[in-house]
């Protein structure tokens, strides 16, 4: 099977030292005679080995003496790095997601979780799975979901009560999650890539990163939080192109507007 990713319309306008943000994210899926046995991802995405193969020789001030790692992603927010790194994350819409139904949209997925598909059509492109308890946390704790945000689907089960989402679902009476994620994250659904957040600021002061989504959703990440998310993509060696623009441009070469003596506009 292959899938049509889409487009990504991506508007990016800095203010001073916030960071604002706006995307427009048309996904169009393509119907397909069978499904995928494996992790469906597009052809940019690059493998474990490709990777490595990129920034097995790469050396900068961050890894002097070793190859960067490939198993996990070791800078810490106290680095000075670190508010750049956000910033390139960001550009890069490497967190970028939708949640997919159990067991996959389209494609023979794990059943054992729920299917994050993040950056897609980009060499970050990934699956990962989560345990339910998990997705149940980031989408009715974090995105504070409610049943008159999806009415269309809590009708069916009784009166729409303006209450959040974890209220109305249960793991085995109707109306459950199994069912709310299909009817969120299958092929046919108008809220696939519509409701999962997105980046609109970065606050270096209070160090927090602002997220929205659609239906009105709007909520912060701590940069702690922030960066766990960014962990579910990342390594050290899937960064090495923002080591080596670090070194080459310095501090504020990603999050500082104007650094470079080009014009900017007022907002």
């Amino acid at each position: 099977m292959r899938r049509s990713l889409g487009l990504v319309h991506w508007g990016i306008i800095m203010n001073g030292d916030r960071l604002i943000g706006v995307s427009v994210v048309v996904i169009c899926l393509l119907a397909a005679a069978g499904l995928a046995e494996a992790f469906p991802v597009s052809s940019a995405a690059w493998s474990d080995g490709q990777w490595e193969q990129h920034c097995n020789d790469v050396r900068t001030t961050y890894n002097r003496t070793a190859p960067l790692s490939a198993k996990t992603l070791t800078l810490k927010p106290e680095d000075p790095r670190f508010l750049d790194f956000l910033y390139w994350a960001w550009a890069n819409k490497i967190i970028e997601h939708q949640v997919e139904q159990m067991g996959g949209t389209e494609w023979n997925g794990p059943a054992n979780g729920v299917i994050f598909h993040w950056a897609p059509g980009s060499r970050w492109e990934a699956h990962t799975v989560v345990p339910l308890d998990h997705a149940i946390r980031h989408i009715a704790g974090e995105h504070n979901w409610q049943d008159n945000m999806f009415k269309e689907f809590f009708e069916k089960f009784g009166p729409v009560k303006g209450v959040n989402i974890r209220q109305r679902l249960s793991m085995d009476k109707p109306p459950t999650w199994a069912q709310f994620l299909q009817h969120i994250g299958g092929p046919d659904s108008p809220y696939y890539r519509y409701v999962f957040h997105q980046e609109s600021a970065i606050d270096p002061v209070r160090r927090t990163v602002t997220l929205v989504g659609g239906q009105g959703v709007r909520f912060e990440y701590s940069f702690d939080r922030y960066l766990q998310e960014i962990k579910e993509v990342l390594t050290d060696c899937k960064s090495y192109q923002f080591f080596e623009l670090y070194d080459r441009y310095g501090t504020g070469f990603a999050s500082k507007t104007g650094w470079a003596g080009q014009p900017v506009s007022k907002p």
